[in-house]
């Protein structure tokens, strides 16, 4: 790579700029529907409460125990209706994140080989540098804004790399992820709406999917052998329902039309990969994270029956991925390849099919840089120990499963359970090949990172 020489920026495709408008009308037009909905439920519970409510129990159907109840159900009924709609319609807008552990953020003493290749990448895109670089436990890297209006405004952005992602690359085919990274961080109008959007998405997710304990208790009321408060019950669920259902249809309607923005950024960015790494580089990432993909499922659907057995899990998920991956057996690895070439772009898929990228990639027919096709966890000082560290905060963060040694299970009992040849056995002790060590430009001054466990997530 040539720090020093930049790649050209391509102008944006029409498509592109289609979709930036057309998604920045909707994400403005559906939360002032979703507003003027819960003024409008709001509303109609006081409208009822004290234009309604009285008159009823003026109602002249006599004084029997029956005429009572049925002003009961009358009056009570829609109050609760109402305001069970409006209350579950507000409810979202003052819901905070549950605490999660501090992010495992990278330090460039600590880890300087790693930051060297985010900023020879960072020069090479013509990107603005990341804040800090952060690791995640997901099969996956990201670009955020930090945490805040300023991280928004004042383009302080964030990094975040997934230590089983990386465990499956070489440095090549890493510095292309990031490349595509870098390639959004670029895109600068796109790359703010594209956050306002996925704000706007999970916000009204949120309000579509989400239980907590007014869910419950309003399910363990309708156990109640009440008659009458059965039907009250009832008839809130009924409301809350339908609230959903009406706001589940605002969600993928803004869903499908921001999807096309997202699909056309993704393409933008692959173009950096692509001029980076190469178009064969990007064609084996894709497949080479497809694989890691169906082996880290099988992984999980073992965790799962492993847990529910003895509640044990591993403690160190990113080598495990690696482990199993390397010794994935070839007609396995052979149908997770023909399963990409053959997919297919949905309406509602954020990201293009694997295959069109592919297909886009090919045509370019890119060299890529220089760059050591050595693995890439080569590039880490402490890579197991980082590993087991995203591994714990991911069971605490995510799956709400305390930590302590009683629940791990150590990495070397998994792999010296699963029986292995004699050649298997020689090949994981010989030596890897010496790799082609490149010599990393570092600048320590172009970023902003903090020491480990010492800043908030994004």
């Amino acid at each position: 790579m040539t720090p020093s020489a930049p790649m050209a920026c391509s102008r944006p495709s029409a498509l592109y700029q289609i979709g930036l408008a057309l998604a920045g009308v909707a994400m403005v037009i559906l939360p002032c529907i979703y507003v003027a909905l819960t003024a409008l439920a709001v509303y109609g519970v006081f409208y009822f409460a004290t234009e309604c409510f009285v008159p009823i129990w003026d109602w002249h159907v006599g004084h029997s125990k029956w005429a009572f109840l049925a002003k009961f159900i009358c009056s009570v009924t829609p109050l609760l209706v109402g305001s069970a709609i409006a209350f579950f319609m507000v409810k979202p807008l003052f819901a905070r994140r549950g605490a999660r552990m501090q992010p495992l953020v990278l330090d460039p003493a600590v880890e300087p080989r790693v930051y060297g290749l985010v900023q020879e990448v960072c020069t090479a895109v013509g990107a603005p540098a990341p804040r800090r670089v952060e690791l995640n436990c997901d099969l996956n890297a990201s670009a955020s804004f930090d945490r805040g209006l300023r991280g928004f405004l004042g383009n302080q952005l964030i990094l975040t790399l997934g230590m089983p992602l990386v465990a499956g690359l070489t440095h090549r085919e890493l510095a292309g992820v990031i490349a595509h990274e870098f390639g959004h961080f670029r895109q600068g109008a796109g790359m703010r709406f594209s956050y306002v959007i996925r704000r706007v998405n999970g916000w009204f997710a949120r309000v579509v999917y989400e239980r907590d304990a007014w869910d419950e208790a309003i399910a363990s009321w309708s156990e109640s052998e009440e008659g009458w408060i059965t039907v009250m019950v009832r008839c809130a669920q009924l409301g809350v329902w339908f609230s959903r259902r009406v706001l589940w249809v605002l969600m993928m309607a803004g869903h499908a039309i921001s999807c096309l923005l997202l699909r056309q950024m993704e393409y933008d960015a692959d173009r950096a990969e692509i001029r980076l790494a190469g178009s064969t580089a990007f064609e084996s990432t894709t497949m080479k994270m497809a694989a890691l993909g169906d082996v880290l499922s099988t992984i999980h659907h073992e965790m799962g029956r492993v847990w529910r057995r003895q509640m044990q899990l591993p403690d160190n998920l990113p080598v495990l991925l690696e482990y199993r991956a390397a010794r994935l057996a070839p007609e396995a690895r052979a149908k997770v390849e023909n399963e990409v070439i053959v997919s297919k772009t949905g309406l509602f898929d954020t990201h293009p099919s694997a295959a069109d990228r592919v297909r886009r990639a090919a045509k370019l027919a890119e060299p890529g840089a220089e760059i050591s096709d050595a693995p890439a966890r080569e590039l880490f000082e402490n890579f197991d120990t980082l590993s087991r560290l995203v591994t714990l905060a991911h069971y605490e963060d995510d799956l709400n499963v305390p930590t302590s040694a009683e629940f791990l299970i150590p990495l070397e009992q998994l792999i010296r359970s699963k029986s292995e040849s004699a050649p298997a056995r020689a090949e994981a002790a010989a030596p890897p090949p010496p790799p082609a060590v490149r010599k990393l430009r570092y600048d320590p001054s172009a970023f902003q990172g903090r020491g480990t466990g010492g800043a908030n997530g994004p």
